[in-house]
């Protein structure tokens, strides 16, 4: 079976009633906004009306943006544009209203004010994103774009090579991450911290590349399972997808469940051309109610009361802390406590409100010519450049901005938006998002995960640093090029190749 990619082109007209509903939803965040001015005296009032007229406001670019597609806003078809728009509402919207109580030592420092000044830089960088995804890539770079993808689908076909595949996939994932770990003494959130800023090596960025393959080793079972129906790939898929979420839990990251889920929910919903909402469903409720108590808790006896566990004992103690997970809570206690946290986690705002609130007074602006040249340099290998400095901007701006010293390593997320401002203020602000608008609209016409297998491997590699929009700008275009290959590696070893003619 012959992967066929899709045509490059211009999305359909948005339906009118998505355009009469854009213009409803502007028109409710503009009364919105209004509150949040006449509520001004009281800074934390007016922040949750701002919140919420932000909200609003991303609802209706959605609706110009995924009103083009013919299926729900193309969420079942997964257009980054869509999810982009969602996940930009909830966590620069929604979920900044939890400014309105009190707050974390390093949130402290920021001014109600500056939160306030943040949502008109949010809705502004948004404005200039949503701006891009319309007008698009222009046709010259469809072109290229659409002729690469039909380039690879003649050499290799949708079907995967062969029922060991995805085995033969995550064994060089697990591999990978096994050596990462023994050379570095760090296995995800656990270990030794301080060699993540502090030591690198040629062959660690190769490490990092390789253990993407197991995630995408659950995919490949999935595509077996939902677009090939082959007898007995279930269980192959059932296996691989619990090591991931084992995997995820002893690391101590919960974008690793994310991930895993992802990994069989997109080839699910390319096959049924349906967004498997009880799977979704499903999902959200097991993360709410297993996935953050557990990870509180593990984190917590991982790096906590001064004592930091080895990856082998954190592991060793895993079990018991999953087990008291299931029977010290209920349903009932337990959703409530995990979505306030869980609102509080993927609060995007703090970071362009500390930025606006020093940046310039009292940090200078970064030169705007960074925000090409970074890239451009952390894009050469290390195996090459054996001095090229850490790429550790989350790190580094936890000590510039928020003051903290340099033995506590933690990572900010800076978002593209607020490191946009702080290379230049508004110019790189609307001109960053006009292009990365058009990026995330050419990668949206040219990748079709229902008729071409090819593009699912590349939708779950991209999905977590497009959408979640932690990255700095330099982070986010800087692992693009080690993405590209990683997915070209795992086409090239996962699908069929195409018999000559």
């Amino acid at each position: 079976m012959t992967a066929t990619p899709v045509r490059a082109g211009t999305h359909a007209q948005i339906a009118p009633r998505w355009a009469i509903a854009a213009m409803v939803l502007f028109a409710v965040g503009l009364v919105l906004f209004g509150e949040a001015l006449a509520e001004s005296v009281v800074p934390a009032r007016a922040v949750v009306w701002g919140s919420l007229a932000l909200t609003a406001y991303a609802v209706g670019l959605l609706c110009l943006v995924g009103g083009r597609e013919a299926n729900g806003f193309g969420l079942a078809n997964w257009k980054f544009g869509s999810w982009m728009l969602i996940w930009f509402g909830l966590t620069f919207g929604l979920a900044t209203v939890t400014w309105s109580g009190p707050q974390t030592p390093t949130a402290a420092q920021i001014a109600v004010p500056s939160v306030l000044r943040a949502l008109w830089l949010a809705a502004v960088g948004a404005t200039f994103w949503a701006a891009g995804y319309m007008a698009g890539p222009g046709r010259p770079a469809r072109r290229l774009a659409t002729r690469e993808m039909r380039v690879l689908g003649r050499h290799f076909t949708g079907t995967v090579r062969g029922r060991f595949t995805p085995w033969a996939l995550y064994a060089v994932g697990a591999a990978a991450r096994v050596a990462s770990t023994v050379t570095t003494g760090r296995f995800g959130y656990v270990g030794d911290a301080s060699s993540a800023v502090s030591t690198a090596t040629g062959y660690g960025q190769l490490l990092s590349a390789l253990s993407l393959f197991a995630p995408l080793a659950v995919s490949a079972a999935a595509l077996q399972v939902y677009r090939e129906r082959l007898p007995g790939a279930r269980v192959t898929l059932a296996i691989l997808f619990l090591a991931e979420l084992a995997f995820g839990a002893v690391a101590g990251g919960k974008e690793n469940f994310v991930v895993a889920l992802l990994a069989v929910i997109i080839p699910m919903s390319a096959a049924n051309r349906r967004l498997p909402k009880v799977a979704v469903f499903g999902g959200i409720l097991m993360f709410l109610v297993i996935v953050i108590p557990f990870n509180q808790a593990y984190r917590s006896a991982a790096r906590g009361n001064s004592v930091t566990l080895s990856p082998s004992q954190a592991v060793s103690a895993a079990p018991g802390i999953l087990q008291q997970t299931l029977t010290g809570h209920t349903v009932v206690t337990v959703v409530p406590n995990s979505v306030i946290y869980l609102m509080q986690r993927i609060r995007e705002i703090d970071s362009p409100a500390i930025i606006l609130q020093r940046t310039p007074g009292q940090i200078a602006f970064s030169s705007p010519a960074q925000l090409v040249e970074a890239p451009l340099l952390d894009m050469v290998p290390r195996a090459i450049w054996s001095g090229k400095p850490i790429l550790a901007v989350g790190y580094q701006f936890s000590g510039q901005y928020y003051g903290l010293p340099s033995t506590i390593y933690t990572s900010s997320s800076i978002t593209p938006v607020g490191d946009l401002y702080r290379h230049g203020g508004w110019i790189p602000v609307i001109a960053g998002m006009f292009l990365l608008g058009c990026g995330v609209r050419l990668l949206d016409d040219v990748l079709s995960v229902r008729t071409n297998p090819h593009a699912v491997f590349l939708v779950l590699l991209l999905f977590p640093s497009l959408v979640n929009g932690e990255q700095d700008w330099v982070t986010l275009l800087a692992s693009m090029p080690a993405t590209l290959l990683v997915w070209l590696s795992a086409v090239a070893l996962t699908f069929r190749r195409q018999e000559s003619a």
